[in-house]
């Protein structure tokens, strides 16, 4: 019952054959306007922002509406056609619920609980944004700062888009597969809790 596997993100395996990079980052465009370098950090230091990460691969699609709150909590639902996933990451611990339909009530759903190590890595933005300061041949476009990745054998086209102080949007694509990411409403993101009357099963350790 691992929800990561549900959310497999484009770039994760791209992630973990990365070293650190030392390529200087997105200019600010405006005083009101932060560098990318800023926009990253300031946005994964926020205490909650709201997300939407859509997936495509030739395989099919799915998208996750999830919420981070400071410090360990992210959840929300995945939904591909015509099925939907709720997800719930508190502390230690990941929340999955059944797989139901989009128009199912919340009330009295069933999650499947179990222990993890670093519930909020499965955050789409802790997974992209850091993506910043490892691409090369940076190309400037307005508060748009667009790059390539290139690791094992892959070559990644990536974007970022900078709000302000914060990160807007991030897209990626690469290998007949493509990610983009919306962050909104950063410092003020939907709290994150499971639904009133959910029922909580614990998975079987082993």
């Amino acid at each position: 019952m691992d929800v990561r596997q549900g959310l497999s993100w484009l770039l994760v395996g791209v992630v973990a054959v990365v070293t650190a990079g030392a390529a200087a980052l997105g200019i600010a465009q405006s005083p009101s306007t932060a560098s990318l370098t800023d926009a990253v950090n300031n946005t994964l230091k926020a205490s909650s922002y709201n997300e939407v990460a859509n997936e495509k691969t030739p395989q099919g699609s799915e998208t996750a509406y999830v919420s981070y709150q400071a410090p360990d909590r992210l959840g929300g639902f995945v939904q591909s056609g015509n099925r939907r996933t709720y997800i719930v990451f508190i502390g230690n611990y990941e929340y999955q619920s059944v797989t139901v339909s989009p128009t199912a009530s919340t009330k009295h759903l069933t999650f499947y609980r179990q222990a993890i190590a670093g519930g909020s890595a499965a955050d789409p933005a802790r997974t992209y944004l850091k993506l910043a300061s490892e691409g090369t041949n940076h190309r400037q476009s307005g508060n748009t700062t667009k790059m390539t990745l290139n690791e094992a054998g892959q070559t990644v086209d990536l974007s970022f888009t900078v709000s302000g102080q914060y990160v807007a949007e991030f897209k990626g694509s690469g290998e007949g597969s493509s990610v983009s990411l919306v962050i909104s409403q950063v410092g003020n993101g939907r709290p994150v809790a499971l639904p009133a009357g959910a029922k909580v099963v614990n998975v079987p350790n082993g």
